[in-house]
């Protein structure tokens, strides 16, 4: 069954479906959108350089954005001065905002730090007040997304992020 045929019987039977379900249906048909082919998956990694004394230095994050395979976007930038945990965050917080622009509503992401992924599961409490803020943001962010998954990744499997992220440590501001 093609695309064209599925929004014709939506829009033919809208009024059988509850009244959340409608907002849901005429979100699709206002998009044209119907996502079950759909497979966006978004890889994100931070990455962080320090001084003798093990102060951070620098920091980059880097990302990639991936439909069925396929890479959509992929972004590399420097951050200046932030730990490793803090490029985490705002290297996922940059995808996701990336996400949002490209009107992805359904997504799952992948990250290296376990810390991260197990906070923003809410698996692990965030102790740290930075983080806090950070971790915040994120659980704001996703609330806008209608599915998400965030799961752990091997740093094997993240080597295009890992690489941008690297990257970014290049281009100091």
């Amino acid at each position: 069954m093609n695309k064209e045929k599925v929004l014709e019987i939506l829009k033919k039977y809208k009024s059988s479906f509850s009244k959340s379900e409608q907002s849901f249906v005429d979100e699709i048909i206002k998009n044209k959108s119907i996502n079950t082919d759909d497979h966006f998956e978004l890889f994100t990694d931070g990455a962080c350089e320090f001084n003798k004394k093990h102060e951070p230095i620098n920091a980059g994050i880097g990302g990639i954005l991936k439909n069925n395979g396929k890479v959509l976007f992929s972004f590399s930038k420097n951050i200046g001065i932030k730990t490793n945990n803090e490029a985490e965050y705002l290297a996922l917080i940059e995808g996701l905002h990336l996400c949002q622009k490209e009107n992805i509503k359904s997504i799952n992401i992948f990250l290296d730090s376990e810390l991260v992924v197990k906070q923003v599961n809410g698996d692990y409490k965030v102790k740290n007040e930075r983080m806090a803020v950070l971790h915040r943001d994120v659980v704001d962010i996703l609330k806008k997304f209608r599915e998400f998954n965030v799961a752990h990744v091997y740093r094997e499997n993240n080597t295009e992020a890992d690489n941008l992220s690297k990257e970014a440590l290049l281009n100091k501001n």
